[in-house]
């Protein structure tokens, strides 16, 4: 994958993610509040939840090509969209 992708992924995915989530909550509206479990309560913070483990996810486990060598290059933590390759040890 391109870095370029992997940005847009990034940023898109726990969009989805999150808005996945709401749906889902939105699907068990009626049993959630059946049981008084405070569905509004349950959409933010679960749907925050799934944001954060895609991001999480997207930055771990997706690898970028590296322009270098080819090999396999993951996020550095915080800086944000640079990447450094497990192969030739160059970030980019």
């Amino acid at each position: 994958m391109s870095s370029s992708r992997h940005f847009v992924l990034s940023f898109f995915g726990p969009v989805v993610a999150f808005g996945a989530f709401c749906g889902f909550v939105g699907l068990i509206w009626r049993w959630l509040e059946h049981h008084q479990i405070p569905p509004l309560v349950t959409m933010m913070v679960g749907g925050l939840a799934a944001a954060m483990a895609t991001r999480w996810f997207v930055r771990n486990c997706v690898p970028v090509r590296c322009p270098f060598c080819g090999g396999k290059s993951y996020e550095i933590p915080e800086r944000g969209n640079r990447f450094m390759c497990r192969v030739c040890g160059k970030d980019h």
